[in-house]
């Protein structure tokens, strides 16, 4: 009662002014406004047509092969398809013929990239003031911990991709240091939102799993990452898995193996500000690409991931799914935040939290799991993607792969109340366990598509 009188007395000020009491208002003109940007509830969906529709199928435009074969990169509209064959040369050989390749196909690639990375640096160091010993420090210490291959096969690619600068120089060559901690990015400097839902064959039409996973980080002030997708096949002999992933990277953001395991990585705040820390701390990214190459099924590289998560240097979550099971890998690294576990459909979520369905799993950037820290419920842009998911999800039966992409899509991307695709989307990859293939939505440098178009990755088999 007492601000709605203050708002009274606040409107007769208005209206009367300090000077003589109004006796009409034939001389009031009421002052210019702009139109509302309020938006109805419902003007925030769409309607998508995906029905029946296919993904597109890009042509190759160019092609270039390095190491005798060991790469070969196939240029795209949209993206770039990397096969590195490990049979061909030795890990060293291959990150070599890698780097050499890009350099080929991409001269510009360190005026793309570079700039790309100083921007995460500012991102995650806002006072380094040209000082960037501190990165390096991080830098070193992860990457000491990395398995001696990926070290070598790191090693091969920096010294071959890098120019004439040395350390942490802003001038768009790309330094051996730089190109380093561009692999460590997530564990180093850290990323920013995603999100995901699997549906099981029970709530499928095809009767086999759907896995979708949406990767949300800096796009760049110019947008220029987008025109840096890769779809990157890593091959061994008879064992292989596919990356998508950004053009250079040879650590894993969404990845899928030839036995169908597929893995994401999310982000998970820490809410009781536990500080960042190498002591002890490896890559989970790098621990992430050693599973894919070991586990041929989600539970056990699920298990895997969880049992060295307290020595991971942020809380994250892993999306493990194969064609039988799905489970979330809620990794927790601090006691203070909770505890290491694996959280499937029939794991108790935390109070206040709903999800009634056990044919989806979702996640979001936090901990859902009753043990673990909340950042959730707290959080209302994690909140309000785990509800927008039910609720484009929840009962649903009998979905057609058309249907599913349409509802990934059916938010507009004009209003300030989208939050599974947001304007930091760099893409949305589709596993179809029918077809074991992949397709996705790649963002291009125009930003992120109202209605855009899904394309064909291929088959991961």
């Amino acid at each position: 009662m007492k601000r709605r009188s203050i708002c009274a007395a606040a409107a007769m000020l208005l209206l009367t002014g300090c000077g003589s009491p109004r006796t009409g208002y034939d001389d009031f003109t009421a002052p210019e406004q702009g139109a509302s940007t309020l938006k109805p509830v419902s003007d925030i969906y769409a309607e998508r047509h995906y029905e029946g529709v296919a993904p597109t199928v890009e042509e190759t435009l160019e092609t270039v092969t390095t190491g005798g074969g060991a790469c070969v990169i196939a240029r795209k509209n949209s993206y770039y398809d990397v096969t590195l064959d490990y049979g061909k040369g030795s890990h060293e050989a291959v990150g070599a013929a890698y780097a050499e390749a890009i350099k080929k196909i991409r001269p510009d690639y360190g005026s793309i990239v570079e700039p790309y990375l100083y921007e995460n640096i500012r991102a995650a160091f806002p006072n380094l003031a040209g000082d960037y010993t501190a990165v390096q420090n991080r830098t070193e210490a992860i990457f000491g911990t990395l398995r001696a291959p990926y070290q070598q096969e790191l090693r091969g690619f920096a010294d071959t991709i890098a120019g004439d600068t040395e350390g942490f120089t802003e001038d768009g060559i790309f330094s051996a240091e730089e190109a380093i901690l561009m692999q460590l990015i997530p564990d180093v400097l850290r990323g920013t939102a995603c999100s995901g839902i699997t549906a099981s064959g029970s709530a499928t039409a095809s009767g086999e799993r759907i896995t979708c996973r949406m990767l949300e980080w800096q796009l760049g002030s110019e947008n220029q990452i987008c025109a840096a997708h890769a779809l990157l096949h890593m091959k061994q002999g008879d064992e292989s898995f596919t990356s998508v992933n950004l053009l250079g990277f040879l650590t894993i953001l969404t990845a899928v193996n030839d036995d169908g395991v597929m893995l994401s990585i999310l982000d998970v705040g820490s809410k009781y500000g536990v500080p960042y820390t190498t002591a002890d701390k490896c890559s989970y990214t790098y621990d992430i690409r050693y599973a894919l190459e070991q586990y041929a099924a989600a539970p056990e590289a699920a298990s895997y991931l969880r049992s060295n998560a307290q020595h991971y240097p942020y809380c994250l979550n892993v999306l493990c799914t194969d064609a039988k099971d799905a489970c979330v890998a809620e990794l927790c690294v601090d006691p203070k935040e909770g505890v290491p576990l694996l959280r499937d459909e029939n794991t108790p979520l935390r109070e206040g939290l709903v999800w009634d369905d056990p044919a989806y799993l979702c996640v979001v950037n936090s901990f859902a799991a009753r043990r673990n820290a909340d950042q959730l419920t707290h959080n209302s842009g994690n909140l309000i993607r785990w509800n927008r998911y039910y609720d484009l999800f929840g009962g649903q039966r009998g979905l057609t792969l058309g249907g599913f992409k349409e509802r990934m899509t059916s938010e507009q991307t004009d209003n300030e109340f989208v939050r599974i695709r947001s304007e930091n989307v760099v893409h949305m990859v589709i596993a179809d366990y029918d077809t074991h293939s992949l397709q996705a939505i790649l963002t291009g440098t125009d930003g992120v598509a109202d209605a855009p178009e899904f394309i064909d990755l291929g088959s991961w088999d």
